[in-house]
């Protein structure tokens, strides 16, 4: 809730930062990604529909921390979208869900 947090002030490391982000995504109630966009998104992606135009501050730094969009997409996409791994759709879509999320990464400015 505090806006005007600043993590660098704190002592945390960056792999604690990353690890309560995805505890804080994994514990809602529907994934970030809500399941009745995953289908239309997929669909997008297929029809080429998004392209990437910018990055975000964290993917703007990767010469220094190694996380580029994709790098970041991979950590987070299984989180974000949390697909049923039961489905055999759901298994052949892995690189799929992975690159709409370093889209909506890198789109970010967009988004929000």
């Amino acid at each position: 809730a505090d806006h005007g947090l600043d993590l660098a002030e704190k002592d945390f490391t960056v792999n604690t930062v990353a690890g309560a982000m995805k505890s804080f995504f994994s514990e809602l109630p529907e994934p970030l990604v809500p399941y009745t966009m995953q289908v239309e998104l997929v669909e997008a992606h297929s029809d080429v529909v998004l392209s990437p135009l910018c990055r975000r501050r964290v993917s703007h730094n990767h010469r220094v921390n190694l996380m580029t969009s994709e790098n970041l997409s991979i950590c987070f996409w299984p989180t974000l979208m949390r697909p049923d791994f039961s489905t055999m759709d759901a298994l052949t879509a892995t690189r799929t869900y992975q690159t709409i999320i370093e889209l909506f990464i890198q789109q970010c400015p967009f988004f929000f």
